[in-house]
């Protein structure tokens, strides 16, 4: 016969339970509690699952070895196997006393009918079922139509649940624990206090310059404020236009014949210059002209003028100087000069890069990235720290043109890329407030009967930087607030273990004190603690005068 084994969560209520078991097929059905059984502690649930089984025409089995659910089992007639191989058997019951009047039984005839459920105890009685067990010794069915539960033979008195003792016993000592915890806590350790305290003050003005030190810590009696520096550095490139002229080419060439009428022979030096119009050329090496010697001429005996040949060059680029065949005047005395056509020269407007054009390009990279360089420095800076903007500086370095100086730039366009390093001094606002603070107290410092209440240092102004060599200097200026002398822990003293009326009262007498205020908490309490520890004194700053 076919078996099914149903596994029980510890949510699963007893509808849920009987739902499966209705929807199951097979005849027989393994049902498997969890550890916590849950829904199957009542013995009314289990009755009323062993009579929807025997409706169906189902055979249950439980498979636990929970001590606490076996002799449920037993009593609502269910085999217990304690494992899905081991054989189902039902465990023999021990007769409960119970008292005459019956309260705490519970009559499930009306549940479940026994009568139609298989005998597990009788030999043979489940084998039409196809589940094989052992009959349980000692154990008697009871006759029919006669509820063994009510038998007087049967009643015993109850057993108190111990269990349920203890963990009731538990919670209420752990409640107790945790209420002796919180009035510890509520009485000696939370109560916190805070007096404020409304101070007349009046303006004090501070105005002094500065020495600024990365390495050194602030010092007012040297005037050495402790300084932070950061830096940037940043590759960048711009586009300039090169604003450099002159003129290239060539210079017109050629060859002149010299001519001499002097008997006695010429030396013509490298640059002898040869002129026609607002042309001149000169020699390119230097030639020995020779004199004039007798010849014949046919009819007769002549005068034979010295002849060289000399190459020569324009002094002069451009194409102007090309000329055609001609006499030039000569420097020299008796020496005549005929030049070939002249040819070769030409002229151009070139564009170049110039260092003034590298300059400005440079310094132009610096100023597009001024206000966003000073935002990068000043998050660098941090918050704590108060950046002075005077101390901006941009230092171009390691720049590369193209066409570099005085090369030439096509269409009159150059490019220039540099390496900018950004630099930005600050100082911590609390070494600025500890500055203003000595300086504050300096100044009042022959009053005794006045302290410092504010140094200004929010709204304190820092200009004038300068930087010479390892020299920084800047000027400091602020308005803080000072009035009378009233120390925190005189006060302290005076407020500990008072209400909020005694500490009025006390406090206003004070000379220079406008008005007081105290803060409690937690809500439940009403006095300023004793502990002087968990007294925090504020104050407010009276402006209206002293």
């Amino acid at each position: 016969m076919n078996k099914e084994v149903i596994y029980i969560d510890v949510d699963d209520d007893i509808t849920s339970i009987i739902s499966k078991v209705k929807s199951i097929e097979a005849k027989i059905i393994a049902i498997v509690p969890p550890k916590r059984i849950g829904i199957l502690q009542s013995a009314v649930n289990l009755r009323i699952l062993q009579k929807v089984a025997s409706n169906s025409k189902k055979h249950i089995v439980i498979i636990t070895s929970d001590q606490t659910l076996i002799p449920l089992a037993a009593a609502a007639n269910i085999p217990v196997a304690k494992s899905l191989q081991s054989k189902p058997e039902i465990p023999e019951v021990p007769a409960i006393q119970v008292d005459d009047d019956g309260g705490d039984i519970i009559d499930g005839s009306s549940l479940a009918d026994t009568k139609k459920l298989p005998n597990y105890n009788k030999k043979g009685s489940n084998e039409s079922s196809g589940i094989k067990s052992t009959p349980i010794e000692g154990y008697k069915e009871p006759a029919s139509g006669q509820n063994s539960s009510r038998g007087k033979s049967n009643k015993q008195p109850r057993v108190p649940n111990f269990n349920n003792f203890r963990k009731k016993l538990l919670i209420v000592g752990g409640g107790v624990v945790l209420l002796i915890i919180f009035l510890i806590w509520a009485i000696i350790f939370a109560p916190r206090g805070t007096v404020i305290i409304s101070a007349k003050t009046s303006p004090e003005s501070i105005s002094t310059s500065v020495n600024l030190s990365t390495t050194s810590d602030t010092d007012v009696d040297k005037s050495i404020l402790k300084a932070v520096n950061v830096t940037d550095k940043k590759e960048t490139s711009i586009e300039f236009v090169a604003s450099g002229k002159r003129e290239e080419g060539d210079k017109a060439h050629g060859t002149m014949t010299l001519n001499s009428t002097t008997p006695d022979s010429v030396k013509i030096p490298v640059g002898t210059g040869f002129s026609n119009g607002n042309c001149t050329f000169t020699t390119k090496s230097e030639v020995e002209l020779p004199g004039v010697s007798p010849g014949w001429n046919g009819s007769g005996f002549s005068v034979v003028p010295g002849k060289v040949n000399v190459k020569v060059e324009a002094t002069q680029i451009g194409d102007e100087c090309n000329l055609s065949s001609r006499k030039y005047e000569s420097t020299i005395d008796k020496v005549t000069a005929t030049g070939s056509a002249m040819e070769g020269g030409s002229k151009r407007t070139v564009t170049f890069v110039t260092q003034a054009d590298v300059q400005n390009a440079s310094e132009k990279i610096a100023q597009n990235n001024n206000n966003e360089q000073k935002n990068i420095l000043i998050q660098k800076l941090g918050k704590n720290v108060r950046a002075i903007e005077d101390s901006f500086i941009a230092t171009g370095s390691e720049t590369n043109t193209t066409p570099q100086v005085n090369q030439e730039a096509q269409g009159g366009k150059a490019k220039l890329i540099a390496s900018v390093t950004y630099s930005m001094y600050g100082v911590n606002q609390s070494d600025l407030d500890k500055f203003l603070i000595s300086a504050l107290k300096n100044k009042i410092s022959k009053e005794n009967n006045r302290r410092v209440y504010n140094s200004g240092v929010k709204t304190a102004k820092i200009s004038d930087f300068k930087k010479s060599g390892d020299s920084i200097t800047t000027n400091i200026t602020s308005k803080g607030q000072v009035g009378p002398k009233i120390l925190d822990s005189e006060i302290k003293d005076r407020v500990k273990g008072k209400r909020f009326g005694d500490i009025q009262a006390d406090l206003q007498s004070i000379e220079g004190v406008r008005d007081v205020s105290v803060e409690l908490s937690p809500f439940w309490v009403n006095t300023i603690p004793n502990d002087t520890s968990k007294i925090t004194i504020k104050f407010n700053i009276d402006t209206t005068g002293r």
